[in-house]
């Protein structure tokens, strides 16, 4: 009925009308009349031996109906068996009149024709919804049969282009073919002969790709599947459309879990392309232009997704650090999300030895852990988060540092510290031995070399390089978790040039940075006491060394002009870090400090005060908990002020943030606000040249910390800036 209510009038198909046993205006055609008409006169021709008419009349009756009978259901392309069975009950009630007419029946003759007529016209009726059935059940089979020849002639195409590229004899295709929700292509199920593999089939993709006439940015890849698949059993992938073109906007920001497969881009079927980085370091090989910075920015933001990961970058061109670090040295915003980036040599010393410090700590003093919850691997949790080491272009690090970054490959597994490592060739100039041996994660981008690619996975062969049409395309296997064999993928896109200006991708991508300070700040993870503790100042001091490595000029003097007030204010309230040569042992010079204070990015927490800023903590918590009981609410700008009254000196605004977070002060989209400025504090308190502020003598305002139940979402709607 659906279907012919969806219909224009008088363009319905006979099988598009209801099936109906009655009389009404629907269920009445033309043959159907003429069935019933014939049964009618068959009704009529009973009586004939009480009228006495000739028995030949009752012949042409039957006649006539049979022939009315044959002919409809042949007009509606019914099977022959349903032909014969509406001729024969028809003939069936001619013989018996032509009898009953010309023996002059008795009232036995009438009952059987009585019987035989009902019968006959039972199955007449039958017929008609019979008829119908059978021929739906006729097209299916015509189309199952089409099917069948058209899935036979797949078949046989398959076994023969495996024969003639490949030289495969006996390879058999499934005759369900996987369609890809994507819309880009297939799977295809291929059983070879039991004595080969996938093996047999490396090194022929761009041959099937061109055979099967595929665009550039296409192509075909394989697959062995699970471990419960055959291995004579494989799955090619074909990818009909260039899926490699164009760009992919990086999608939501959403915190995840190292324990989880961090994302990285889309593979042609429109699953997507992750690698388990908590149980693999992974190797990236790309030319210049291929795409490799914008890569590992796209797998960073994996990695700074993790509640329970923190990110070391060896990156002595700082391009890939850049962006995650610049939202809080620039604009003030969360806090760095790579925890540490090493951009000079020393500094990846540094880095070297404060990780095999932590490997040898972590498994001493995590040792009862491991045995108490019988593991043998340290788990990944944000109170021990994993350690994950980054290293921009291996080949720029130092002897020492490579061989440093063995051993950290080598020794640091069990404790979740890994290593990744990028460059732009597969040799052993980029790629020592252990990398190679023991990273099993591999991402190939475009290579100015096929045979580049051929050292990236050995044993599997080059990939067809027809797929690198755009930068960011990569192909990628890993050894722990799949896929492994090398499949191609797109990486996400992460720059707003990559999409038409002042489109929604294009605006997103342009503050994508900045969005993850802001969002991700507060997930961070800190690195737990006993890592730390191991770290010691290379560590505790890396924020004061690094920031003029980033921010300073090429002599490494760095001045208020290129960092966040509130940045500056933090770096000038630390002391001088320890020297490289005390931190690496290179100096015998005894009077050199060993050990010094730590200084840490604060986040909307008390920040590290000395013994005489402790002993006035306790003075300035009792006037906050005293200000509590006022009954008008204080300003944000009448707390500031109060505090810096209570310092009892000239103060930088970095002593008194933390006492305004401890008060309720939560900006948190800033680690450190400039105080005076953004509360308007210039008319309030006196600045000196030195950067300080001092309350003016007089009266302190008066008034109570506003609470919960004053403002429900917070202090931070106030009025700011």
């Amino acid at each position: 009925m659906a279907k012919t209510a969806e219909l224009p009038a008088g363009l319905e198909t006979w099988s598009d009308k209801p099936k109906r046993w009655d009389f009404s205006r629907d269920a009445v055609t033309p043959g159907r009349l003429t069935a019933w008409g014939a049964e009618l006169a068959c009704a009529s021709a009973l009586v004939a031996p009480l009228a006495d008419i000739p028995w030949q009349t009752g012949t042409a009756a039957g006649l006539l109906c049979t022939g009315a009978a044959v002919l409809y259901e042949k007009a509606r392309g019914s099977w022959r068996r349903v032909m014969v069975a509406r001729a024969s009950s028809w003939l069936a009630t001619t013989g018996w009149l032509s009898y009953a007419l010309a023996t002059r029946p008795t009232l036995t003759t009438m009952a059987v024709g009585v019987t035989v007529w009902g019968a006959g016209a039972a199955v007449n009726i039958g017929m008609d919804k019979w008829g119908e059935a059978t021929r739906e059940a006729e097209a299916e089979l015509d189309r199952r049969l089409a099917e069948g020849e058209q899935i036979s002639k797949a078949q046989q195409g398959w076994s023969k282009l495996l024969y003639d590229i490949c030289g495969i004899e006996g390879a058999v295709a499934d005759p369900i073919v996987d369609k890809w929700p994507s819309g880009a292509g297939e799977t295809v199920k291929i059983t070879l002969p039991a004595h080969m593999n996938i093996d047999s089939l490396r090194g022929y993709e761009a041959e099937l790709a061109g055979a099967l006439h595929l665009p550039k940015g296409g192509g075909v890849s394989f697959s062995a599947g699970g471990s419960d698949v055959p291995r004579n059993i494989v799955f090619i992938a074909i990818a009909r459309k260039n899926m490699m073109a164009g760009a992919i906007a990086y999608p939501k920001l959403t915190p995840t879990s190292i324990n989880k497969p961090v994302p990285f881009g889309v593979v042609g079927n429109g699953d997507t392309a992750a690698l388990n980085l908590k149980d693999e370091g992974f190797i990236a090989i790309g030319a210049q232009g291929s795409g490799k910075t914008a890569l590992m920015k796209t797998i960073g933001l994996g990695l700074v997704r993790c509640i329970d990961a923190i990110v070391w970058d060896m990156d002595t061109s700082a391009k890939m650090s850049a962006v995650f670090i610049n939202p809080y040295l620039r604009h003030g915003i969360g806090v760095p999300l790579i925890d540490w980036p090493a951009t000079t040599e020393d500094e990846c010393r540094l880095m070297v030895k404060a990780a095999r410090d932590i490997i040898a700590a972590r498994k001493t003093e995590y040792a009862d852990l491991l045995e108490d919850e019988d593991i043998d691997n340290l788990p990944a949790r944000p109170e021990i988060p994993a350690i994950h080491i980054r290293i921009d272009e291996t080949k720029s690090m130092p002897d020492d540092v490579l061989e440093g970054i063995d051993f950290i490959i080598e020794e640091g597994r069990s404790v979740n510290v890994r290593v990744s490592n990028t460059g732009l060739r597969a040799t052993r100039d980029y790629i020592t031995a252990a990398m190679d041996e023991l990273t099993p994660g591999r991402i190939g981008l475009r290579t100015n070399n096929a045979s580049e690619l051929d050292m990236l996975f050995p044993g599997f062969g080059a990939p067809d390089m027809a797929l690198f049409t755009d930068p960011g395309t990569v192909v990628y296997m890993s050894g722990t978790k799949g896929p492994y064999q090398p499949a191609p993928a797109k990486a996400y896109a992460n720059m707003a040039e990559a999409f038409p200006r002042n489109s929604s991708d294009y605006k997103r991508m342009q503050t994508l940075f900045m969005d993850a300070a802001r969002q991700l700040s507060p997930i961070r993870p800190e690195l737990d006491e006993v890592s730390a503790r191991a770290a010691g100042l290379a560590y505790g001091q890396r924020w004061a060394r690094c920031i003029p490595n980033l921010r300073g000029d090429a002599h490494g003097h760095v001045g208020p002009d290129r960092m966040h007030e509130s940045v500056w204010e933090l770096y000038r309230s630390w002391p001088a870090p320890a020297p490289y040569d005390v931190l690496l042992g290179r100096t015998l010079d005894d009077d050199a400090p060993s050990q010094g204070p730590t200084m840490q990015i604060p986040r909307l927490t008390e920040a590290i005060l000395d013994d005489d800023a402790l002993e006035r903590a306790a003075a300035q918590d009792a006037a906050i908990e005293l200000a509590k009981t006022q009954v008008a609410p204080k300003t944000n700008d009448q707390l500031a002020v109060e505090l810096f009254a209570s310092i009892g000196r000239p103060a930088r605004p970095s002593e008194v943030y933390p006492l305004m977070v401890k008060a309720g002060y939560t900006l948190s989209d800033r680690t450190f606000r400039d105080l005076c400025t953004k509360l308007a504090l210039h008319d309030k308190l006196l600045k000196g040249d030195d950067g300080t502020y001092a309350a003016p003598s007089g009266e302190v305002p008066s008034g109570r910390v506003p609470g919960s139940e004053d403002d429900p979402d917070g202090r931070s709607n106030g009025t700011h800036g």
